[in-house]
């Protein structure tokens, strides 16, 4: 159960994140060279991310994997394990 929901929240802040960028799918699918497909299945939650993969996505992002780990729902998940 930790790892599902430790995977709903990454899933989550990637969605968001590309949407407080105004963002497409296909966009960020384009800057972090993943498919469109593959993208749309980590953000439905139905695909787990490796750590290279957020890398990427963060790379599209044009932030950093420190900025995109410092989240309050993050944060909570950790201190509550």
């Amino acid at each position: 159960m930790i790892n599902k929901d430790f995977n709903k929240i990454i899933c989550k802040r990637i969605k968001d994140l590309r949407k407080a960028g105004k963002i497409t799918l296909e966009q960020l699918a384009y800057q972090s060279e993943i498919s469109k497909g593959g993208l749309s299945e980590i953000e439905r939650n139905m695909k787990e991310p490796r750590a290279y993969t957020i890398f990427k996505i963060c790379s599209g992002l044009g932030i950093t994997m420190k900025e995109f780990f410092d989240f309050p729902e993050i944060n909570d998940y950790m201190n509550n394990l």
